[in-house]
């Protein structure tokens, strides 16, 4: 369980004849609308019109499932009802109902399930490699238009699909009578059957807008990596990608089992009222959204709240009952993979939950805290690996012992189990100096958690605020993208001058992105042995 505590706190989207199908199920059941018409495309449940911005014929809020309201709270996705005139995709639809964290704002609307797509304009002549990237924020918050592909596609002529997913108690609650009600007595994991759903979309449609179905990459950064890791480690997600980029996002997935996430939604029924109706489930999808997530909620910071989180689960169905097992036994999807952590991950978890609040972690409560998060056996070692006196202040100290512990060093671990079994190409982002939107006076926040995504969409994004890049960045996302496509398209991301080596077992090699780029050997020297020492390094005694 204390391994579950750890990884919670990154809780910091009739009529065809046989022939006919099996040729749209391959190459894309959509077709542009009409040839003098690039912004009008034909998907297999309606027409869609978009816009030009950017450069890039961009397609927003296309519904790939029914709105899960009413009886269908709480279900399996189920196909959008068909439409005839074409819908107006030039505006992103809702996010799905979730609570900004440290500002305590509600927002959302139940009906999100949503792709957006993003195409090169003029649309391109050969079928173009697809990249669905899904967005992170602790399985609680976040939507598909938090990180916007538009440079991205016009910068490197691929086809960007973004989603939304449930999130929260909305997209993971476990519970024994949504259990028995659900067709393969799954449990716990909606949000992670949205993302399939959307990726079928993806596949029976891309082809349309101008993408190739057989060249489908699968990137997400934190709880948006764990959610590629989840798709590798999923049946259902067979089929539907051919390369995969975790970010932040180790693949040592120490889910909560189906009996401690249904506990938690027995709980969860209590809290709203409905544990001794005659019908628990119609009581709970009877309660508005907003008392949905007012029932348990989780830690607004991902950090130090671990009573109430909503996670995957270990269902057996869905996901695996043993994952890590599945990854070390090579039971997963096998497609070549980039995988990787940022070089300061924990400082921003430390920044939300102390100096975003308004008060900075003081040196004279830094050995309680780190005592209080670690235990009173652990946290004297980890004081001492970490002593005040390396960092430039207390949030940093602190922060980087638990970024190491439960992200930098699973992410190493991940690679190296994962790279046993198919081409995996690991990097640590070096790069120190970018913005959060978040003003956090008093910590250094260094190369943090979530750093690396201007460089991965060539601009700035919702955590990052505005951000100029100087040449010697402009250079940092050229190598960043340009490796990133080059994995969607070939499945290795080297070349163009960029030498990137796989990870073997007999050496460990990385790339630093930094803006001097370079290849180095093992992301994190003796860290990740002291972590193992201390049974912090999920994966470590595999």
């Amino acid at each position: 369980m204390a391994r579950v505590a750890m990884l919670t706190m990154l809780v910091h989207r009739a009529g065809r004849v046989s022939a006919l199908l099996a040729a749209c199920l391959f190459l894309g059941a959509g077709s542009a609308a009409g040839a003098g018409d690039p912004l009008t495309i034909d998907t297999d449940r309606g027409p869609v019109h978009g816009a030009r911005v950017g450069g890039v014929r961009q397609f927003l809020g296309i519904p790939y499932a029914a709105p899960p309201v009413g009886s269908l709270r709480w279900r399996p996705p189920e196909p959008p009802a068909p439409w005839t005139a074409p819908l107006d995709a030039t505006n992103a639809g809702a996010r799905c109902p979730q609570v900004l964290p440290v500002v305590n704002v509600r927002l959302g609307d139940e009906s999100c399930l949503f792709v957006n797509v993003f195409s090169p304009d003029p649309p391109p002549d050969r079928r173009a490699p697809v990249m669905v990237w899904i967005h992170g924020g602790g399985f609680t918050v976040g939507s598909g238009m938090d990180d916007d592909p538009t440079r991205l596609v016009a910068r490197t002529g691929v086809v960007a699909v973004t989603i939304n997913y449930r999130l929260g108690q909305l997209g993971f609650l476990a519970h024994p009578a949504l259990t028995a009600e659900h067709p393969q007595h799954a449990g716990g994991n909606l949000g992670i059957e949205d993302q399939q759903a959307a990726l079928r979309w993806v596949k029976r449609n891309i082809a349309a807008f101008g993408g190739d179905p057989r060249k489908v990459t699968i990137f997400g950064e934190s709880a948006g990596g764990i959610s590629v890791c989840a798709q590798l480690l999923s049946r259902g997600g067979r089929g539907l990608f051919h390369r995969a980029i975790s970010e932040s996002g180790p693949c040592l997935l120490p889910f909560p089992t189906l009996a401690a996430a249904e506990a938690q939604g027995v709980r969860f029924a209590t809290a709203l009222g409905c544990a001794d109706a005659a019908d628990v489930l119609a009581c709970l999808r009877s309660k508005p959204a907003l008392d949905v997530l007012a029932a348990l909620p989780p830690d607004p910071t991902f950090l130090f709240d671990r009573s109430a989180n909503w996670l995957p689960t270990s269902d057996g169905v869905v996901l695996p009952a043993d994952p890590v097992g599945a990854l070390r036994r090579g039971r997963f999807h096998r497609v070549p993979m980039i995988v990787g952590a940022n070089r300061d991950e924990g400082r921003l978890f430390v920044g939300l939950a102390f100096n975003a609040m308004g008060h900075a972690l003081a040196a004279d409560r830094w050995a309680a805290e780190v005592d209080a998060y670690f235990g009173p056996t652990a946290g004297p070692q980890v004081r001492a690996r970490y002593p005040l006196e390396s960092y430039p202040d207390p949030g940093a100290a602190f922060g980087q012992a638990i970024g190491d512990a439960i992200l930098r060093c699973p992410s190493v671990e991940s690679a190296r189990m994962i790279a046993r079994h198919v081409p995996v190409y690991e990097y640590q982002y070096d790069h120190a100096p970018n913005p959060f939107i978040l003003p956090m006076p008093g910590i250094d926040l260094g190369a943090f958690h979530s750093a690396e995504l201007p460089y991965v969409f060539a601009g700035p994004v919702l955590s990052s605020g505005n951000i100029v890049f100087t040449p010697a960045e402009d250079q940092l996302v050229d190598d960043v993208t340009g490796a990133w496509t080059r994995l969607a398209a070939h499945g290795r991301p080297g070349g163009a001058g960029l030498r990137w080596p796989r990870v073997t077992r007999s050496s460990r090699k990385y790339l630093s992105l930094d803006t001097l780029l370079g290849v180095r050997r093992h992301a994190t020297g003796d860290v990740c042995e002291f972590w193992a020492t201390l049974g912090w390094s999920l994966g470590a005694s595999t």
